[in-house]
């Protein structure tokens, strides 16, 4: 007999799903769901417990006050000494035969204190990609993605420096002898697993990863917005505690043990997938290519499984998937793996090849369709057919005017070829390669018309290539200059909440600080704010010049005694916005574009504030 154990605090939605796949999932082992309820602040879910106690669903244990997460686990852990229990989540998920995969991999041997699943959001457990959150693979439920690792990878576990507090089965063997979690220090929650993990490995119980077993995780459920700071404090506590710790976890994912379970995993998923399996064969130099191979990528992934096999850095080549948020990726050995590659090809269903560059790449890989017995395009992006150096270049970088044989061997000669092919040699193989193509295509007139001239009788698609380009923001974004050091005092969190406002609101507004800051923040791309940094204080004039900025914005928290910096703002004759308090009041008096907003205004106000002053002086500036 098995206890679940599942600690409730908030989030109805979640806990319902929880409990029910819990209930709904068929299980051999005999099992009792536990539930603790501490205190929620939601009314509905407490009563929606109480309903599943009174039809004998579930045995609940509700808290009058909150007791934390650690108290709510050793209680329930304590009602049953002679049965093993297992951790669960109420943001989790799970399927059929779940328990019996953990339990059977607890049992699989002595000394197994622990036993952990895979899971979507679990750190090293995580799938398909260790140690970050991972969306639930799209087309993918949980019962359908539990069955595709019950079968891939039967029976198989591997040893882990830790167990993973989403959901872990603790044997009682284990239980008994290092004791419950640690209340005084983890009573909050956050490192309370870790900590028993590792007196449980001192005292010589070992921690497996269930790897045919998979839970879904949504994560934060509970603890919201506070579970950084949680997570923070346990592991200053843990690290003190266990020195031995971060070295293990670190060497574990270097190691990677469980990267065979999640690949496995991966090629079950794509032999099963309905979708046609479409290689991409292309080179490692981005560019324009590598933006085309993703184009095309993301062109046909709702109906197209994409593989992608290109040169790795170290002199390997790999074999992607190129759906968003996968992690399969295989390495091979050029002069070795060529059979190990067509033979994962073939047990994948790949059906057609595209060719865009060998650049890198094995010579074998130009035989690779025919190998397969594939039908294959070709789009060209430069002139390596002929052109043993792609471009047409010469050793100074510029057009070589495409010499005769002669003058092609002398470049080799001092610029041999990928495989040490001669000039003829090359030719010949591209020949053939282009000739047995069942399209080749060019993006451009003058590009087919070089192809035609130097392989007589080949028919050359002309196909401009598409580009999806992404929506344009909405207008241009008028630039607002912040001068100086920024620091909390000077507005740097209010600088920090304008730019959240501004970016959630796709307001065209975008903030320069010319100057620097006290902190990090997000910058452009991934935020609308530049800062350029410190400056000699005689430069600022120019700098705020050559920032070509529309205003300038002060955000002092604290009443400001004079502001040297707002004096080369006045300079400027630029637009100002301030806050109005301090000495911003009587020194913008008389300045034509001043406005001052309340010193406590919030970033909305600020940016509509902004908008409010700029607009007009856009509109008259064109005449509208």
């Amino acid at each position: 007999m098995v206890n679940v154990v599942i600690p409730v605090y908030r989030g109805l939605s979640e806990t319902r799903r929880c409990i029910e796949s819990v209930i709904a999932a068929s299980c051999k082992t005999a099992h009792a769901i536990v539930v603790v309820d501490d205190a929620s602040p939601e009314p509905e879910l407490s009563a929606w417990l109480r309903e599943l106690e009174r039809a004998g669903r579930i045995r609940l244990l509700a808290h009058s006050e909150n007791r934390g997460f650690v108290a709510s686990v050793n209680e329930a852990m304590a009602l049953d000494p002679d049965r093993d229990v297992v951790l669960l989540n109420s943001d989790t998920e799970v399927a059929d035969g779940w328990l019996d995969r953990l339990v059977a991999c607890a049992n699989h041997e002595p000394g197994i204190g622990t036993v952990t699943p895979f899971s979507n959001n679990a750190t090293i457990c995580s799938y398909p990609r260790p140690n970050v959150s991972n969306p639930l693979p799209e087309g993918m439920t949980v019962a359908a993605l539990d069955r595709h690792f019950a079968s891939a990878n039967a029976g198989a576990s591997v040893e882990i420096p830790t167990a993973v507090g989403f959901c872990m089965l603790i044997r009682r063997e284990c239980l008994d002898q290092v004791g419950v979690f640690d209340e005084e220090a983890f009573g909050t929650g956050y490192g309370e697993e870790v900590d028993f993990c590792m007196r449980a490995t001192r005292a010589g119980f070992r921690h497996r990863l269930c790897a045919d077993a998979f839970v879904f995780h949504q994560g934060e459920v509970s603890f919201r917005d506070s579970g950084t700071s949680r997570r923070e404090a346990a592991q200053r506590i843990v690290d003190q505690r266990y020195p031995e710790f971060g070295p293990r976890v670190q060497a574990f994912i270097a190691s990677d043990p469980a990267r065979a379970f999640r690949r496995a995993v991966d090629l079950e998923r794509l032999r099963a997938s309905a979708r046609p399996r479409l290689l991409l064969v292309s080179h490692l130099w981005g560019g324009g290519i590598q933006k085309h191979v993703d184009a095309l990528a993301k062109l046909v992934e709702a109906e197209t499984e994409v593989l992608l096999l290109h040169p790795t850095e170290g002199g390997n080549y790999a074999l992607r998937w190129m759906r968003p948020d996968e992690g399969f990726e295989a390495w091979f050995e050029p002069g070795r793996d060529e059979a190990a590659l067509d033979n994962l090809l073939r047990h994948l269903g790949v059906s057609r090849v595209h060719f865009h560059h060998f650049h890198g790449l094995p010579r074998a890989t130009v035989d690779l369709a025919d190998r397969l017995r594939l039908p294959y395009d070709v789009t060209l992006h430069d002139y390596y057919p002929y052109c043993p150096q792609y471009h047409l270049a010469d050793e100074n970088g510029r057009y070589c005017g495409e010499p005769d044989e002669a003058g092609c061997r002398a470049c080799l000669a001092k610029r041999p070829s990928a495989w040490g092919l001669d000039i003829v040699e090359w030719r010949n193989l591209f020949s053939g390669f282009l000739h047995g193509a069942a399209r080749v295509i060019a993006p451009s007139r003058d590009l087919a018309d070089r192809i035609r001239a130097r392989f007589p009788g080949l028919v050359v698609h002309e196909w401009q290539h598409f580009e999806s380009l992404p929506e344009p923001e909405p207008g241009p974004a008028f630039r607002i200059a912040l001068l100086g050091g920024l620091s909390t005092v000077k507005g740097l969190d209010v600088l920090e909440a304008c730019v959240q406002d501004a970016q959630a609101r796709r307001l065209p507004l975008h903030f320069q600080v010319i100057g620097h800051v006290g902190r990090p923040l997000a910058r452009w791309p991934q935020a609308p704010l530049s800062i350029t940094g410190s400056y000699p204080d005689d430069k600022l004039d120019e700098l705020l010049a050559l920032e070509r900025a529309d205003a300038v914005l002060f955000l002092s928290q604290v009443p400001e005694s004079y502001s040297y910096t707002l004096t080369v703002a006045l300079r400027s004759g630029l637009p100002i916005l301030a806050p109005d308090f301090g000495a911003f009041p009587e020194r913008m008096r008389g300045h034509r574009d001043g406005t001052l907003f309340p010193w406590n205004a919030t970033p909305a106000t600020i940016n509509d504030t902004l908008l409010a002053q700029l607009r007009p002086l856009a509109r008259a500036a064109t005449g509208d």
